[in-house]
């Protein structure tokens, strides 16, 4: 108006006034919306008619054509501004079903995919503006927040601005900042109930890793107790032969038979101990019992200890095979129980010598890839 009556009233007659007017009316209402544009139309009427429409500086107007110039201004901005305000509307609603479908698509496939819960909790607090989004999982009187994203997250449904109760009342979303529609509400239990989903397929995943670890140590130790039982008759089997020679009543002994009977026993009951030592460790293990405690011990120091344990018969090889063992470790460290590695070395050896032949048992150690490798 101002523009219209300083610059252009001289060059321009009310009809091409009125066009600059209904031009403004429409950026108006294509920015503004329907009450704007309706305003504008209003204010622009009032202001053609008291500047520029004759009799000038008065509400008056001579010419029914002016008047219905500004009643086709009002219709027209109306119009446009109805039409601007729907197409908007529907770019929103797109936009948001567009947010809602790929979220949906997200959680449909993370519970497939085992996808991580706090990265796609933040995808809903991303899509819906909120401050923060909490999984809160309600058993008997507990309530325990699973998994949250965002500042401050909540802990209770009764202080959510927004809560998404699952069916079965044990999961919950909570959202913080501000109250969603009931559309999203709609929405969100489909995600809800998606991500108790996953939670529930993670527990289902660790129990069965919990019940294949007890099937494998289960499987072990009947294999165990298989090759234990074997190892375990023989030297019962050598004892009881020794001592019922001893106790025989039909025979008379020398000294020199009676001592290797009596040294039979004796590498017998050895052989048993380091058995039942053996066994007995590795249910300790087992059980949590003896914990490892990791240093750094030299294995040649190791190994020599190993060794002196077999030749005292700890293991059930006599002193004598010692001399086919060929140890090579060189200043190899390991980060090890040097007690607990010291028995598994014995045991190993032990076994190579006894069931490995006439051969020579050597023992190496090396560096591979960071580690010390022992054979």
């Amino acid at each position: 108006c101002a523009i219209a009556a300083a610059f252009l009233d001289g060059y321009l007659n009310i009809a091409g006034e009125s066009a600059l007017f209904f031009v403004g009316i429409l950026i108006v209402a294509l920015l503004g919306g329907v009450a704007p544009a309706a305003l504008s139309a209003v204010l622009s009427g009032l202001l053609l008619n008291y500047f520029f429409t004759a009799p000038r500086y008065t509400f008056t107007i001579d010419e029914p054509d002016a008047a219905i110039t500004q009643v086709v201004m009002l219709a027209i901005a109306v119009a446009v501004a109805v039409l601007v305000d729907s197409a908007a509307s529907r770019q929103r609603e797109a936009r948001q079903a567009s947010r809602e479908a790929e979220l949906l698509t997200l959680f449909s496939g993370s519970v497939l995919r085992g996808a991580d819960l706090e990265a796609l909790l933040e995808k809903v607090r991303e899509t819906y503006s909120q401050r923060a989004v909490s999984l809160l999982r309600v058993s008997g009187d507990e309530e325990r927040v699973i998994a949250s994203v965002g500042e401050k997250p909540c802990t209770t449904a009764q202080v959510a601005d927004t809560a998404i109760e699952v069916g079965d009342d044990e999961f919950w979303m909570l959202l913080a900042g501000r109250s969603l529609p009931a559309r999203d509400r709609r929405v969100l239990t489909v995600v809800a109930k998606q991500a108790a989903g996953l939670v529930r397929q993670r527990e289902l995943a660790e129990e069965a890793s919990r019940t294949e670890a007890i099937e494998k140590a289960d499987e072990l130790r009947r294999a165990l107790l298989s090759a234990v039982s074997h190892d375990l008759r023989t030297p019962l089997a050598g004892a009881k032969a020794a001592v019922s020679s001893l106790r025989s009543d039909d025979i008379d002994f020398s000294d020199h038979d009676t001592a290797e009977l009596l040294a039979t026993v004796e590498e017998s009951v050895d052989q048993l101990t380091a058995l039942v030592d053996n066994l007995l460790d590795s249910s300790r293990l087992a059980a949590g019992v003896v914990r490892p405690e990791l240093t750094s011990v030299y294995l040649e120091e190791v190994v020599q200890r190993a060794l002196l344990s077999i030749s005292r018969g700890a293991t059930g090889s006599s002193a004598a095979d010692l001399d086919r063992i060929v140890v090579e470790v060189g200043d190899s460290m390991a980060l090890a129980d040097a007690g607990l590695l010291e028995r598994v070395l014995a045991n190993v050896v032990d076994n190579a010598l006894r069931y490995g032949g006439d051969g020579t048992v050597r023992v190496n150690a090396g560096s591979v890839a960071g580690r010390t490798l022992i054979n």
